[in-house]
């Protein structure tokens, strides 16, 4: 299986959301990193098939899926960012719902739906209304719903944003289980979601890829920028308004910053191995500050 992206670009009016931007997926997970407003969301929209681009085209193996059509469309599960649901319908009545809309039998439907409302922890409230169910179990059900044609493409856009740091690490062992013989294309930009399941980073910046990788390779690029600075904690607030810091934490009199930086920070720091959230913070510190 591959999915393959050749120029493809977006705009809207004068605003360009994807820009000429050329990818290559095959089977495994693929974590797609990037700020709000970076393009991720239309991207995924176009790889669905549920926006057409400005320019450009994506094909699956080998073939134009627009022109592929359903046969396409039978290929992908997809989780939004804003995933809609009917409040008045139990969970086990939601999936048989979204099962009609992904032409499945009623046989079929049945034994699958019940399959994975076990498969992500809710069978037991399978008859309780979906308006009662907290953000996490929405989400569970969510994916749950994207599994239903066993897909060979998942995508799944913001998947965990909201969501609390237990339930977050339940969805990703989730994620994790269902993507054997996949592509997952999951986007975020909570930098622990996919630094533990993705082989593989996409980061993206105004539209463009900007950079791609293993993680161990795409880290790299910041080795020798980030850096741990010991300072009085009555300085600390000052040089966090003056550097690009992503984290702090006290130590008696003195705090300890981790800075991201081209050059020496602070006379005495001391350079660190880098992480994906420095990657992170090294590309899009200015964006999100702003």
């Amino acid at each position: 299986m591959e999915l393959r992206v050749e120029k493809l670009t977006k705009q809207y009016g004068s605003k360009i959301a994807v820009n000429r931007l050329d990818l290559c997926l095959h089977r495994g997970v693929y974590g797609l990193l990037g700020a709000n407003g970076a393009g991720k969301t239309t991207l995924m929209r176009l790889l669905c098939d549920i926006q057409t681009p400005t320019a450009g085209e994506i094909f699956c193996d080998g073939q134009e899926i627009h022109r592929m059509g359903e046969r396409y469309r039978n290929l992908l599960g997809y989780l939004p960012q804003d995933f809609g649901y009917y409040p008045e319908f139990s969970a086990f009545k939601f999936m048989l719902y979204m099962s009609a809309v992904k032409g499945l039998s009623r046989a079929c439907a049945r034994q699958r739906s019940l399959e994975l409302l076990e498969t992500v922890g809710l069978l037991e409230v399978k008859d309780k209304k979906v308006k009662t169910f907290s953000g996490g179990m929405k989400q569970r059900l969510g994916i749950a719903q994207a599994m239903l044609n066993n897909p060979e493409i998942l995508i799944l856009d913001e998947p965990t944003a909201g969501l609390d740091p237990k339930e977050r690490v339940k969805f990703r062992n989730l994620i994790s289980s269902f993507a054997a013989d996949k592509i997952v294309l999951l986007s975020t930009h909570i930098v622990s979601d996919v630094e533990y399941i993705a082989g593989e980073i996409l980061v993206m910046k105004k539209g463009t890829l900007v950079h791609t990788g293993r993680p161990e390779e795409i880290l790299r690029e910041i080795r020798g920028k980030v850096w741990e600075c010991r300072v009085p904690s009555n300085q600390a607030e000052r040089l966090c308004q003056s550097l690009n810091v992503g984290n702090l934490r006290t130590e008696g009199e003195e705090t300890v910053l981790r800075v991201i930086s081209d050059t020496l920070p602070a006379p005495g720091a001391r350079e660190v191995a880098p992480n994906l959230e420095d990657l992170y913070l090294y590309y899009f510190s200015d964006e999100d500050a702003k």
